[in-house]
């Protein structure tokens, strides 16, 4: 573990339990950011405050904090981390806010260059995140039940209009 890594993180967790224009003293201007949640990877530092400000629009009262140290080899370090946060605001995937909090872990994998993150990779529980906030149906509940069940009937359909030629 280096040193340099550690220090980097507990800066970067300072600056994400603030704000966008902290955030930002920490990545390049190129830099380039891959979620889960997100279509395709965001590009370069306008993009990426953009999305800042939107989750924390989306998000107060936040906090976080790494849940095993971080892994450090080369220009890559992968950061384990947990977040917990008041959804008091719309979440930039377009659902509503919900009021509730959550408490929820990921790991991202970043890649550095001139001691600033160049390409962020984050990975972490959507379907939970989501339970945890009201907007996913609960595990072996009805919802859950119907929702399946509808996605079935998409899958079905989709395979069927292909077999037909016309997708």
């Amino acid at each position: 573990m280096s040193q340099w890594a550690d220090e980097f993180f507990r800066d970067w967790q300072a600056a994400w339990n603030t704000g966008t224009a902290e955030v930002l003293e920490h990545v390049t201007d190129d830099i380039e950011y891959w979620d889960v949640t997100l279509p395709a990877p965001i590009h370069g530092r306008e993009q990426y405050a953009a999305h800042c400000d939107r989750f924390f629009a989306a998000f107060t009262e936040l906090s976080w904090s790494m849940r095993e140290p971080v892994i450090h080899e080369g220009d890559r370090v992968t950061e384990p981390w947990t977040f917990s946060g008041l959804n008091s605001g719309p979440l930039w995937i377009g659902l509503p806010a919900s009021g509730e909090r959550i408490e929820t872990a990921g790991t991202d994998i970043f890649e550095f260059r001139d001691g600033k993150v160049c390409r962020e990779h984050s990975y972490y529980d959507v379907v939970g995140s989501l339970r945890q906030l009201g907007l996913w149906p609960a595990i072996g509940g009805r919802g859950e039940s119907a929702a399946m069940a509808v996605g079935g009937v998409a899958v079905k359909g989709r395979r069927f209009l292909k077999d037909l030629g016309l997708t």
